[in-house]
């Protein structure tokens, strides 16, 4: 018997017993608007990443609330190809505060296209938030996010468990002077990845 459970044990994968953190970054909805003519010209989602994707992901948006989570399920990034944030910069050049904006997030090295997920699968929260038919009732939004769904019921206070098992702390501080930018820090272990985005209307 105690054979038996060595080679059962034996026959897990490393991965399974070891799974890698998941992808942690930033969800930037983005209305690019022309400085001049004020007029709409895309309307896009981007996902910030520390790590590089390697396969079509899911995601969760996080928003801190004093201590307490709120999750917005899900939007997904298909194409894995890394875009590059100054070529955007130079496409999009007409809108001043995108520019800026783009170019003021830091600690996250890799930046990829999203899309919302199926509507089948969103949340409440994101069925408020991203309910809207048309885009110009919309409005820019931005929002840590963690590879995998995950529900509301999984978190308790700011900690979660991740989709591969591991124990998850997210914190959000919001700077008393608005010229500085606010600090998102995830801790998954010893892991701890920090990342820092300008306040929206910068």
């Amino acid at each position: 018997m105690k054979t038996m459970i060595a080679l059962l044990f034996l026959a897990v994968p490393a991965t399974a017993l070891h799974a890698a953190p998941p992808a942690l970054g930033l969800w930037e909805d983005v209305l690019v608007v022309d400085d001049h003519t004020l007029q709409l010209i895309s309307h896009r989602h981007f996902i910030f990443s520390n790590r590089k994707l390697t396969a079509p992901t899911v995601f969760t948006a996080l928003k801190d609330f004093g201590g307490e989570i709120d999750t917005f399920c899900c939007l997904e990034v298909q194409d894995t190809r890394a875009l590059s944030v100054s070529e955007l910069e130079k496409k999009f050049s007409g809108d001043h505060d995108f520019v800026q904006r783009f170019s003021h997030i830091r600690g996250l090295p890799y930046l990829y296209e999203a899309r919302l997920a199926k509507r089948e699968i969103w949340n409440d929260k994101m069925l408020l938030l991203k309910g809207r038919r048309n885009d110009t009732d919309d409005v820019p939004f931005s929002a840590p996010i963690i590879a995998g769904r995950l529900g509301f019921s999984e978190i308790a206070g700011n900690r979660f468990t991740a989709s591969g098992g591991q124990t998850v702390q997210f914190k959000t501080v919001v700077p008393k002077d608005e010229r500085q930018p606010l600090v998102h820090r995830f801790t998954i272990g010893q892991e701890k990845v920090r990342f820092t985005v300008p306040l929206l209307g910068d």
